[in-house]
């Protein structure tokens, strides 16, 4: 689900070896050259900016606190990271990787085109991933033009699908993540309270998963009327006795993903409050139980929506989940048109966040795909009262 993307990261920029150890990223390396020789590449150029930067990250390890990073892997030998930071913060960033050979660059197109040059690959077929999506076409209109001799190839798809299947360190960061997530979606219930205002409880929210060295804090919500219509950020509305909130958070630590979402009430709910929760709880269920390796992932979409009935309209519009991992959003989508299998050991987003007439209510939580069923990250009550 998207949300509103910070300008710059903050919190605990760091690596932790002890969870994401080198062994992790060599072993992920050979299995990317093994990829790289059998698409008939001489490399690939992995780029990425502050707000997508999993394809960079999953190589590297490396997060561009602002601007971008690109990496070059070869079929053969190390890899090469340039990162848009100046010469005297190299060493700051050779400390968040593994890579040995980091350089700076304030002109990506000139740099790289002298890198390519210097492993004498000005002749060869380099796969492209993250470069449509995130590149400035003025940069990529300058590399092309100077490297003129170079066979392209598109390799988003490729390298998507090795980062699909998550390894034990993967999942092991993961897990720690949608703790994180779930810390505070319990805290909610001491901070709901009639009087309070939502950017209040944001705060707080966004401080208790900080101080588990949360390096990005994604809060959206909705209370009282405003459950009828959209999420939204925090804002200065007093929370009042008998509200409703919805409340949706994503975090990451360690340049991993996940997210979590629950609904409150400050008092009693209502029967249709309740009803309403019963049904989609139930649709997450749905959800979740078609979460096996191997599924078709337009299942999960009809699965939630056979349970939905007439609010799976409500729900489409904010999405049903996605893949989640180094990037906050990312394949699987699980939508009516999605295509493809669910991977052994992919993570999940999973989500229904529906508008029904003057009610509304948020539920989601974070799982992991395995063979014969799917493994909850995160605790997804469909209602929680608050009193």
């Amino acid at each position: 689900m998207k949300t509103v993307h910070p300008v710059l990261k903050r919190g605990g920029l760091f690596w932790d070896r002890a969870m994401l150890p080198v062994q992790a990223y060599a072993e992920r390396y050979q299995r990317m050259q093994e990829a790289i020789a059998a698409a008939g590449d001489d490399g690939w150029l992995l780029y990425g900016d502050v707000e997508r930067y999993g394809s960079v990250a999953y190589v590297s390890n490396f997060l561009p606190r602002t601007r971008s990073a690109l990496a070059l892997v070869p079929r053969q030998g190390a890899p090469v990271l340039l990162a848009s930071v100046g010469l005297r913060d190299i060493p700051a960033a050779k400390a968040l990787t593994w890579i040995e050979d980091v350089r700076p660059f304030t002109n990506l197109p000139k740099t790289l085109a002298a890198l390519i040059e210097e492993k004498k690959l000005t002749n060869g077929r380099l796969g492209l991933v993250g470069l449509d999506e995130s590149m400035p076409v003025t940069e990529w209109d300058a590399i092309a033009a100077s490297l003129p001799r170079v066979s392209w190839q598109a390799r988003n798809d490729a390298l998507l699908l090795l980062r699909q299947r998550k390894d034990s360190w993967e999942l092991a960061a993961i897990r720690r993540v949608a703790a994180a997530v779930e810390s505070a979606l319990d805290l909610a219930p001491q901070l709901l309270k009639p009087g309070a205002t939502m950017r209040q409880v944001a705060a707080e929210l966004d401080r208790e998963i900080r101080r588990k060295a949360a390096e990005d804090v994604r809060i959206l919500c909705a209370s009282g009327n405003q459950v009828a219509t959209a999420l939204r950020p925090a804002d200065d509305r007093p929370l009042a006795k008998g509200d409703v909130v919805m409340l949706f958070i994503a975090a990451e630590i360690q340049r991993y993903w996940a997210e979590g979402a629950r609904t409150y009430v400050l008092g009693a709910p209502s029967a249709e409050m309740l009803a309403l929760a019963g049904k989609v709880g139930e649709a997450l269920g749905a959800m979740r139980g078609s979460a096996r390796a191997g599924a078709e992932v337009r299942q999960l979409f009809a699965a939630a929506s056979d349970k939905l009935d007439g609010l799976a309209d409500s729900a489409a519009l904010y999405g049903l989940g996605h893949g989640i991992g180094l990037d906050a959003d990312e394949a699987p989508i699980i939508d009516k048109g999605a295509s493809g299998k669910l991977q052994p050991d992919s993570t999940l987003g999973l989500h229904l966040i529906v508008h029904a007439g003057r009610l509304g209510i948020a539920v989601g939580q974070t799982i992991i795909a395995r063979g014969d069923n799917a493994e909850s990250l995160n605790d997804a009550a469909p209602l929680i009262e608050c009193r």
